[in-house]
Protein backbone atom coordinates (compact mmCIF):
# COMPACT_ATOMS: atom_id res chain seq x y z
CA UNK A 1 0.00 0.00 0.00
CA UNK A 2 1.34 3.42 -0.91
CA UNK A 3 1.03 6.22 1.59
CA UNK A 4 2.06 9.86 1.46
CA UNK A 5 3.51 11.65 4.42
CA UNK A 6 3.35 15.34 5.34
CA UNK A 7 5.16 17.51 2.86
CA UNK A 8 7.47 20.46 3.00
CA UNK A 9 8.99 22.46 0.18
CA UNK A 10 12.70 22.47 -0.48
CA UNK A 11 14.34 25.40 -2.21
CA UNK A 12 17.62 24.77 -3.99
CA UNK A 13 18.95 28.28 -4.52
CA UNK A 14 22.68 28.14 -5.05
CA UNK A 15 25.11 30.69 -6.34
CA UNK A 16 27.95 28.55 -7.61
CA UNK A 17 29.13 26.62 -4.55
CA UNK A 18 27.49 29.01 -2.07
CA UNK A 19 24.16 28.14 -0.52
CA UNK A 20 21.94 31.19 -0.17
CA UNK A 21 19.06 29.39 1.53
CA UNK A 22 19.10 29.99 5.28
CA UNK A 23 17.32 26.70 5.91
CA UNK A 24 20.22 24.67 4.58
CA UNK A 25 23.81 24.15 5.53
CA UNK A 26 26.46 23.42 2.92
CA UNK A 27 30.19 23.14 3.26
CA UNK A 28 32.83 22.90 0.54
CA UNK A 29 36.29 22.43 1.96
CA UNK A 30 38.13 21.98 -1.33
CA UNK A 31 41.22 19.89 -1.96
CA UNK A 32 40.07 16.47 -0.90
CA UNK A 33 36.59 16.90 -2.29
CA UNK A 34 34.95 17.32 1.08
CA UNK A 35 31.29 18.21 1.06
CA UNK A 36 28.46 18.04 3.56
CA UNK A 37 24.84 19.01 3.16
CA UNK A 38 22.03 19.11 5.68
CA UNK A 39 18.51 20.41 5.39
CA UNK A 40 16.18 21.63 8.11
CA UNK A 41 13.18 21.17 5.83
CA UNK A 42 10.70 18.34 5.91
CA UNK A 43 10.03 16.66 2.60
CA UNK A 44 7.30 14.79 0.88
CA UNK A 45 8.17 11.13 0.66
CA UNK A 46 6.06 8.33 -0.71
CA UNK A 47 6.71 5.05 1.06
CA UNK A 48 5.54 1.48 0.79
CA UNK A 49 4.91 -0.13 4.15
CA UNK A 50 2.76 -2.68 5.92
CA UNK A 51 -0.21 -1.06 7.65
CA UNK A 52 -0.57 -3.57 10.45
CA UNK A 53 3.10 -3.21 11.35
CA UNK A 54 2.86 0.57 11.27
CA UNK A 55 -0.14 0.44 13.60
CA UNK A 56 1.84 -1.75 16.02
CA UNK A 57 5.12 0.12 15.73
CA UNK A 58 5.30 0.61 19.51
CA UNK A 59 4.91 -3.08 20.20
CA UNK A 60 7.62 -5.71 20.39
CA UNK A 61 7.66 -5.92 16.58
CA UNK A 62 10.11 -3.02 16.33
CA UNK A 63 13.17 -1.91 18.27
CA UNK A 64 15.17 1.26 18.53
CA UNK A 65 18.52 1.08 16.81
CA UNK A 66 20.02 2.19 20.12
CA UNK A 67 18.82 -0.87 22.01
CA UNK A 68 19.98 -3.13 19.18
CA UNK A 69 23.39 -1.43 19.11
CA UNK A 70 24.08 -1.49 22.83
CA UNK A 71 22.89 -5.07 23.27
CA UNK A 72 26.03 -6.63 21.85
CA UNK A 73 26.14 -10.07 20.24
CA UNK A 74 29.25 -12.11 19.34
CA UNK A 75 29.60 -12.12 15.56
CA UNK A 76 30.08 -15.91 15.61
CA UNK A 77 26.97 -16.46 17.73
CA UNK A 78 25.03 -18.33 15.07
CA UNK A 79 27.93 -20.66 14.38
CA UNK A 80 27.21 -22.38 17.67
CA UNK A 81 23.39 -22.38 17.72
CA UNK A 82 22.49 -24.14 14.49
CA UNK A 83 20.11 -26.44 16.33
CA UNK A 84 18.82 -23.80 18.69
CA UNK A 85 15.43 -22.24 18.03
CA UNK A 86 15.64 -18.46 17.65
CA UNK A 87 12.20 -17.00 18.20
CA UNK A 88 12.96 -13.33 17.78
CA UNK A 89 14.04 -11.29 14.76
CA UNK A 90 15.86 -9.06 17.20
CA UNK A 91 18.62 -11.68 17.43
CA UNK A 92 19.29 -11.38 13.72
CA UNK A 93 19.28 -7.58 13.89
CA UNK A 94 21.76 -7.63 16.78
CA UNK A 95 24.03 -9.88 14.72
CA UNK A 96 23.84 -7.56 11.70
CA UNK A 97 24.62 -4.48 13.76
CA UNK A 98 27.50 -6.23 15.54
CA UNK A 99 29.12 -6.84 12.17
CA UNK A 100 28.41 -3.64 10.26
CA UNK A 101 29.64 -1.46 13.13
CA UNK A 102 33.10 -2.73 12.21
CA UNK A 103 32.86 -0.81 8.94
CA UNK A 104 33.84 2.85 9.48
CA UNK A 105 31.37 4.03 6.84
CA UNK A 106 28.47 1.95 8.14
CA UNK A 107 29.20 2.90 11.75
CA UNK A 108 28.76 6.61 11.01
CA UNK A 109 25.39 6.00 9.37
CA UNK A 110 24.33 3.69 12.18
CA UNK A 111 25.21 6.27 14.82
CA UNK A 112 23.16 8.89 13.02
CA UNK A 113 20.14 6.55 12.94
CA UNK A 114 20.64 6.00 16.68
CA UNK A 115 20.89 9.73 17.37
CA UNK A 116 17.71 10.42 15.41
CA UNK A 117 15.77 7.72 17.31
CA UNK A 118 15.10 5.46 14.33
CA UNK A 119 13.50 2.08 14.94
CA UNK A 120 13.87 -1.12 12.96
CA UNK A 121 11.59 -4.09 12.32
CA UNK A 122 11.42 -7.19 10.15
CA UNK A 123 8.23 -8.24 8.42
CA UNK A 124 6.97 -9.85 5.21
CA UNK A 125 7.09 -7.16 2.51
CA UNK A 126 6.02 -9.50 -0.27
CA UNK A 127 9.32 -9.32 -2.11
CA UNK A 128 10.40 -5.76 -1.36
CA UNK A 129 13.85 -5.38 0.18
CA UNK A 130 12.87 -2.76 2.74
CA UNK A 131 10.72 0.29 3.24
CA UNK A 132 10.98 3.49 5.25
CA UNK A 133 8.26 5.06 7.34
CA UNK A 134 9.80 8.51 7.42
CA UNK A 135 7.10 10.07 9.57
CA UNK A 136 7.46 7.52 12.37
CA UNK A 137 11.17 6.85 11.77
CA UNK A 138 10.78 3.12 11.25
CA UNK A 139 12.88 0.98 8.92
CA UNK A 140 11.24 -2.31 7.94
CA UNK A 141 13.36 -5.08 6.44
CA UNK A 142 11.87 -7.96 4.47
CA UNK A 143 11.96 -11.37 6.16
CA UNK A 144 11.89 -13.19 2.80
CA UNK A 145 8.81 -15.03 4.13
CA UNK A 146 11.01 -16.86 6.65
CA UNK A 147 10.65 -17.37 10.39
CA UNK A 148 13.39 -16.03 12.67
CA UNK A 149 14.82 -19.54 13.09
CA UNK A 150 14.95 -20.11 9.33
CA UNK A 151 16.58 -16.74 8.73
CA UNK A 152 19.39 -17.15 11.22
CA UNK A 153 20.19 -20.72 10.13
CA UNK A 154 20.85 -19.59 6.56
CA UNK A 155 24.09 -17.68 6.06
CA UNK A 156 22.76 -16.65 2.64
CA UNK A 157 19.67 -14.94 4.04
CA UNK A 158 21.60 -13.51 6.98
CA UNK A 159 23.95 -11.85 4.52
CA UNK A 160 21.02 -10.58 2.47
CA UNK A 161 19.57 -8.99 5.59
CA UNK A 162 22.93 -7.44 6.46
CA UNK A 163 23.45 -5.93 2.99
CA UNK A 164 19.87 -4.67 2.94
CA UNK A 165 20.33 -3.00 6.31
CA UNK A 166 23.38 -1.16 4.98
CA UNK A 167 21.49 0.11 1.94
CA UNK A 168 18.57 1.15 4.12
CA UNK A 169 20.86 3.05 6.50
CA UNK A 170 22.27 4.87 3.47
CA UNK A 171 18.74 5.65 2.33
CA UNK A 172 17.94 7.10 5.76
CA UNK A 173 21.13 9.14 5.52
CA UNK A 174 20.12 10.43 2.09
CA UNK A 175 16.54 11.09 3.17
CA UNK A 176 17.69 13.48 5.85
CA UNK A 177 19.75 15.45 3.36
CA UNK A 178 17.65 15.32 0.21
CA UNK A 179 14.18 13.95 0.93
CA UNK A 180 11.90 13.23 -2.01
CA UNK A 181 12.68 14.82 -5.35
CA UNK A 182 9.11 15.25 -6.62
CA UNK A 183 8.53 18.74 -5.19
CA UNK A 184 11.78 20.05 -6.61
CA UNK A 185 12.03 18.59 -10.10
CA UNK A 186 9.86 17.70 -13.08
CA UNK A 187 9.06 13.99 -13.60
CA UNK A 188 11.84 13.38 -16.13
CA UNK A 189 14.38 14.93 -13.78
CA UNK A 190 12.99 12.92 -10.86
CA UNK A 191 13.79 9.80 -12.90
CA UNK A 192 17.40 10.92 -13.20
CA UNK A 193 17.78 11.77 -9.53
CA UNK A 194 16.20 8.50 -8.40
CA UNK A 195 18.60 6.60 -10.66
CA UNK A 196 21.54 8.37 -9.07
CA UNK A 197 20.22 7.66 -5.60
CA UNK A 198 19.58 3.99 -6.38
CA UNK A 199 23.08 3.61 -7.82
CA UNK A 200 24.53 5.30 -4.75
CA UNK A 201 22.84 2.82 -2.40
CA UNK A 202 24.54 -0.04 -4.21
CA UNK A 203 27.88 1.76 -4.24
CA UNK A 204 27.63 2.28 -0.49
CA UNK A 205 26.81 -1.40 0.07
CA UNK A 206 29.91 -2.36 -1.91
CA UNK A 207 32.11 0.06 0.04
CA UNK A 208 30.89 -1.27 3.38
CA UNK A 209 31.31 -4.91 2.35
CA UNK A 210 34.84 -4.14 1.17
CA UNK A 211 35.63 -2.56 4.52
CA UNK A 212 34.23 -5.65 6.26
CA UNK A 213 36.34 -7.84 3.98
CA UNK A 214 39.38 -5.96 5.28
CA UNK A 215 38.23 -6.89 8.78
CA UNK A 216 38.22 -10.58 7.89
CA UNK A 217 34.62 -11.11 6.75
CA UNK A 218 35.50 -12.58 3.36
CA UNK A 219 32.26 -14.59 3.18
CA UNK A 220 30.27 -11.35 3.08
CA UNK A 221 32.38 -10.08 0.20
CA UNK A 222 31.88 -13.38 -1.64
CA UNK A 223 28.15 -12.93 -1.10
CA UNK A 224 28.19 -9.48 -2.71
CA UNK A 225 30.25 -10.81 -5.64
CA UNK A 226 27.54 -13.42 -6.28
CA UNK A 227 24.68 -10.95 -5.97
CA UNK A 228 22.92 -8.83 -8.60
CA UNK A 229 25.52 -6.10 -8.12
CA UNK A 230 28.44 -8.49 -8.43
CA UNK A 231 29.55 -6.74 -11.62
CA UNK A 232 29.82 -3.46 -9.71
CA UNK A 233 31.77 -5.15 -6.92
CA UNK A 234 34.18 -6.71 -9.41
CA UNK A 235 34.78 -3.36 -11.11
CA UNK A 236 35.41 -1.77 -7.72
CA UNK A 237 37.79 -4.45 -6.47
CA UNK A 238 39.57 -4.64 -9.83
CA UNK A 239 40.18 -0.91 -9.74
CA UNK A 240 41.63 -1.14 -6.23
CA UNK A 241 43.84 -4.08 -7.11
CA UNK A 242 45.32 -2.15 -10.04
CA UNK A 243 45.61 1.09 -8.11
CA UNK A 244 45.38 0.75 -4.31
CA UNK A 245 45.29 4.54 -4.00
CA UNK A 246 41.83 4.56 -5.59
CA UNK A 247 40.39 3.44 -2.25
CA UNK A 248 41.25 6.88 -0.96
CA UNK A 249 40.68 9.06 -4.04
CA UNK A 250 37.21 7.60 -4.74
CA UNK A 251 38.02 6.47 -8.27
CA UNK A 252 37.00 2.91 -7.41
CA UNK A 253 33.63 4.12 -6.14
CA UNK A 254 33.15 6.21 -9.27
CA UNK A 255 33.90 3.19 -11.45
CA UNK A 256 31.33 1.09 -9.55
CA UNK A 257 28.79 3.91 -9.84
CA UNK A 258 29.20 4.10 -13.63
CA UNK A 259 28.90 0.32 -13.86
CA UNK A 260 25.39 0.52 -12.36
CA UNK A 261 24.16 2.22 -15.53
CA UNK A 262 25.56 -0.49 -17.78
CA UNK A 263 22.86 -2.95 -16.72
CA UNK A 264 19.64 -2.09 -18.55
CA UNK A 265 17.56 -4.26 -16.25
CA UNK A 266 18.73 -2.28 -13.20
CA UNK A 267 17.96 1.03 -14.85
CA UNK A 268 14.56 -0.07 -16.17
CA UNK A 269 13.52 -1.50 -12.82
CA UNK A 270 14.45 1.72 -11.07
CA UNK A 271 12.51 3.75 -13.65
CA UNK A 272 9.47 1.51 -13.26
CA UNK A 273 9.42 1.98 -9.50
CA UNK A 274 9.89 5.74 -9.84
CA UNK A 275 7.09 6.05 -12.38
CA UNK A 276 4.76 4.12 -10.08
CA UNK A 277 5.75 6.55 -7.35
CA UNK A 278 4.98 9.53 -9.59
CA UNK A 279 1.59 8.05 -10.43
CA UNK A 280 0.81 7.86 -6.72
CA UNK A 281 1.81 11.49 -6.22
CA UNK A 282 -0.55 12.48 -9.04
CA UNK A 283 -3.35 10.33 -7.68
CA UNK A 284 -3.39 11.94 -4.25
CA UNK A 285 -2.74 15.51 -5.41
CA UNK A 286 -5.53 18.10 -5.65
CA UNK A 287 -3.59 20.21 -8.18
CA UNK A 288 -2.92 19.47 -11.83
CA UNK A 289 0.86 19.53 -11.48
CA UNK A 290 2.20 18.73 -8.00
CA UNK A 291 5.78 18.46 -9.20
CA UNK A 292 8.57 21.00 -9.19
CA UNK A 293 10.00 22.77 -12.21
CA UNK A 294 13.69 22.92 -11.42
CA UNK A 295 16.52 21.28 -13.25
CA UNK A 296 19.21 19.72 -11.07
CA UNK A 297 22.51 21.56 -11.09
CA UNK A 298 25.97 20.06 -11.13
CA UNK A 299 26.21 20.47 -7.38
CA UNK A 300 22.84 18.75 -6.85
CA UNK A 301 24.19 15.75 -8.76
CA UNK A 302 27.47 15.62 -6.90
CA UNK A 303 25.85 15.99 -3.48
CA UNK A 304 24.11 12.62 -3.92
CA UNK A 305 27.52 10.99 -3.53
CA UNK A 306 28.55 12.63 -0.25
CA UNK A 307 29.84 9.91 2.06
CA UNK A 308 29.68 9.84 5.86
CA UNK A 309 33.33 10.97 5.99
CA UNK A 310 32.25 14.01 3.92
CA UNK A 311 34.06 13.01 0.72
CA UNK A 312 32.09 13.01 -2.52
CA UNK A 313 33.02 10.45 -5.16
CA UNK A 314 31.06 12.29 -7.86
CA UNK A 315 32.82 15.59 -7.35
CA UNK A 316 33.68 17.01 -10.74
CA UNK A 317 31.31 14.59 -12.50
CA UNK A 318 28.11 16.66 -12.34
CA UNK A 319 28.43 18.24 -15.78
CA UNK A 320 29.14 14.93 -17.49
CA UNK A 321 26.17 13.24 -15.81
CA UNK A 322 23.82 16.06 -16.80
CA UNK A 323 25.07 16.07 -20.38
CA UNK A 324 25.47 12.35 -21.02
CA UNK A 325 22.28 10.55 -22.14
CA UNK A 326 23.61 7.33 -20.60
CA UNK A 327 22.42 8.62 -17.26
CA UNK A 328 19.10 10.19 -18.25
CA UNK A 329 17.65 8.65 -21.39
CA UNK A 330 14.64 6.35 -21.04
CA UNK A 331 15.18 3.54 -23.54
CA UNK A 332 12.60 1.02 -22.36
CA UNK A 333 9.43 1.32 -24.48
CA UNK A 334 7.05 0.64 -21.59
CA UNK A 335 8.71 3.18 -19.33
CA UNK A 336 8.82 5.70 -22.16
CA UNK A 337 5.08 5.34 -22.65
CA UNK A 338 4.45 5.56 -18.93
CA UNK A 339 6.47 8.77 -18.66
CA UNK A 340 4.67 10.21 -21.71
CA UNK A 341 1.30 9.59 -20.08
CA UNK A 342 2.40 11.28 -16.88
CA UNK A 343 3.66 14.32 -18.77
CA UNK A 344 0.40 14.40 -20.76
CA UNK A 345 -1.64 14.29 -17.56
CA UNK A 346 0.25 17.28 -16.22
CA UNK A 347 -0.77 19.34 -19.24
CA UNK A 348 -4.39 18.23 -19.36
CA UNK A 349 -7.59 19.04 -17.51
CA UNK A 350 -10.02 16.12 -17.58
CA UNK A 351 -13.70 17.02 -17.33
CA UNK A 352 -16.43 14.56 -18.20
CA UNK A 353 -13.80 12.04 -19.32
CA UNK A 354 -12.59 14.56 -21.92
CA UNK A 355 -9.02 15.88 -21.74
CA UNK A 356 -8.46 19.61 -22.32
CA UNK A 357 -5.19 21.47 -22.53
CA UNK A 358 -6.95 24.74 -21.71
CA UNK A 359 -8.73 24.97 -18.36
CA UNK A 360 -10.82 27.93 -19.51
CA UNK A 361 -12.06 25.98 -22.53
CA UNK A 362 -12.94 23.08 -20.25
CA UNK A 363 -15.06 25.38 -18.07
CA UNK A 364 -16.85 26.80 -21.12
CA UNK A 365 -17.81 23.39 -22.47
CA UNK A 366 -18.50 21.85 -19.06
CA UNK A 367 -19.50 24.81 -16.89
CA UNK A 368 -19.49 24.31 -13.16
CA UNK A 369 -23.03 24.36 -11.85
Amino acid sequence: MLSTLDAGQANDNYDGLVNINANKHFEYLGGGGVMEFKSKESYKKVINYVDNLNNDCDSDKSWYFAEIYYDKMPVDFFDFVQNYEIFDYQDLLRWCVSIIEQSPSALLMLKEAIEKDWKIAIDDLNGGDYCLDIDNKILILDNNALTPAALVRSSYFRNITLVTMVKALRDIWQEKRHGGFDEQYSPDKVLLMERLRAADLEVMAILVMWELRSEGYSDIWRHIIGSEIGDMAMVFSGYLERDPRSQFNAKGLLAAFKQWFKDAARVNSCDHDTLEYLDEVLAISDVINPFGHKTPSKINIEMISCLPDKTAYLQGQGAEILGNPTYSSVDDDINQTHLFHIMHDLESVVVGNVAFRDANLARKIFPVE
